[in-house]
């Protein structure tokens, strides 16, 4: 069991970010996997059930708040949100108004990341032209912020007007619920330090990346006068078996691997190898948490050391697998051997 106060902030917190989408199979299965992952974590001591969305990819499902809403009805303790909803994808006042009834729901375990979004397809599915997604996310979060007041507000931007508007049930977190940027450029570093209570960082971001961006998150939040909390994204597979771990999580690995080099979001000062065992080494060696408890240990360690992170979300399951049994195993094994050694 992972100890600990769910709202205490001096320890480091662990969560699960859930990452399906019709690529991974029967869609009515697959979401109650999903749920049962949560559920399972939930059991296991982790802090955060998380929801990605993407409006055009059989990746992901694109619907990350109501999967949320579900998690909440079959959980009692964990948070619940996403990491991250693309803003710019919908309206404000609709997102407050939702946001707040799963913080009612859930008693107040409302975990909201919000980001700009990157993919073309998902903004071609709504209708939204990326180009305005940095100034679309702060607007949005903006209107959130007023509209969480419970009181009738007004504003005005670029993007949106509205008049005596107003939110109701208001959030159950008092004052408001944090709200956490999700970003991986330097323009989304200094979103998330001026807008955020939080940066959520991105799997695809080696450990040097993410340390650079963190030291410069900070400075900017300083600055700013917000707090500066990061949230590392990272895969992660645990196991007593080297050979075992590579056969089981190598090739969805290795298939995620292949996919952001396609979307061209693996970003990396070498050439990526053309061979696969070789392209595998080089994701395992700075984006995934992988190997023995000690080894794992040893990486988490390096992220609060060059990184200070205040949480991890892990993605145990990639679209493709493992299969649940095998994620809940890996799960239950970071719980109970990963975790006190970095505790």
């Amino acid at each position: 069991m992972i100890k600990g106060d769910r709202e205490g902030r001096s320890r480091l917190e662990f969560g699960v970010l859930l990452t399906q989408g019709v690529v991974s199979g029967a869609p009515d299965r697959v979401l109650g996997e999903v749920v049962e992952q949560a559920i399972a974590a939930e059991a296991l001591g982790f802090d955060l059930a998380l929801m990605a969305e993407h409006k055009g990819s059989p990746e992901y499902f694109g619907s990350a708040l109501p999967l949320a809403f579900a998690i909440a009805a079959r959980t009692r303790i964990i948070r619940v949100g996403t990491a991250v909803a693309i803003a710019p994808l919908h309206h404000p006042v609709e997102l407050a108004q939702d946001a707040a009834m799963l913080d009612q729901l859930s008693a107040g375990r409302l975990f909201l990341g919000l980001g700009a979004g990157y993919l073309g397809a998902d903004f071609a599915t709504i209708g939204v032209d990326i180009a305005l997604r940095g100034r679309m996310l702060e607007e949005t979060i903006q209107i959130v912020r007023l509209a969480w007041s419970g009181e009738e507000f007004s504003f005005s931007g670029p993007f949106h007007k509205l008049v005596d508007a107003q939110v109701l049930p208001r959030p159950f977190q008092q004052p408001i619920p944090n709200i956490y940027v999700g970003a991986a450029t330097p323009a989304g570093v200094r979103r998330a330090a001026t807008f955020g209570d939080g940066w959520i960082t991105d799997a695809r971001l080696d450990l040097p990346t993410m340390a650079k961006m963190a030291a410069r998150y900070r400075e900017l939040a300083g600055g700013s006068g917000r707090s500066a909390r990061v949230y590392a994204v990272r895969y992660c597979w645990p196991s007593h078996n080297a050979d075992a771990a590579r056969a089981e999580f190598g090739p969805p690995c290795l298939s995620m691997a292949r996919l952001l080099i396609e979307q061209g979001r693996l970003d990396d000062s070498r050439p990526f190898p053309v061979v696969d065992s070789v392209l595998l080494d080089r994701f395992l060696e700075n984006r995934v948490i992988f190997g023995a408890p000690n080894e794992c240990a040893y990486t988490i360690q390096r992220l609060q050391q060059e990184v200070g992170i205040d949480g991890l979300i892990l993605i145990f399951r990639h679209p493709t697998g493992p299969a649940l049994d095998r994620v809940v195993d890996a799960m239950t094994l970071f719980s109970r051997e990963v975790v006190p050694l970095v505790s």
